[in-house]
């Protein structure tokens, strides 16, 4: 794990009693590792369901992370969020055992946040060699 500055326990401990044990999420399994004042960082554990027929990573899986993270760094400033649209740029094939994501808010306003993440796969060693960019739009619902 890690030292987090902008680590957040009671915001920590909200995602994952309300966003983390529900649906997809649930069946995703990821590792929260930090979240508060716009930022996350979420690390997933890959097994051979998550994986396509090259053995990579599936794109759908690493876009699902991004969202998740940049709806959740956004939710750390803004309260219930939901996304409005990402783009995902898948820069090279992602391969287990880990991904790492990072989220950060660029931007927040009263009806929107803007948010970066930084997909990244993570080998035996812990060394990290990005695989993807996303930038999305969050709709805050309230604050």
């Amino acid at each position: 794990m890690g030292t987090y500055p902008y680590s957040e326990p009671e915001t920590e401990g909200l995602l994952r009693e309300f966003a983390m044990a529900k649906g997809f999420n649930a069946w995703l399994n990821f590792e929260l590792l930090a979240a508060g004042q716009g930022q996350i960082e979420i690390r997933q554990e890959v097994n051979d369901d998550l994986l396509q027929h090259h053995g990579f990573v599936h794109g759908g899986v690493v876009g699902a992370l991004a969202d998740t993270a940049c709806s959740w760094a956004a939710a750390t400033l803004a309260g219930d969020v939901v996304t409005s649209s990402y783009t995902l740029q898948l820069l090279a094939p992602a391969i287990p055992p880990y991904l790492r994501v990072r989220a950060c808010v660029i931007k927040k306003t009263r009806s929107t946040a803007s948010v970066e993440a930084k997909v990244y796969c993570l080998g035996e060693n812990e060394a990290e060699r990005l695989v993807a960019n996303a930038l999305a739009s969050i709709a805050i619902l309230s604050s």
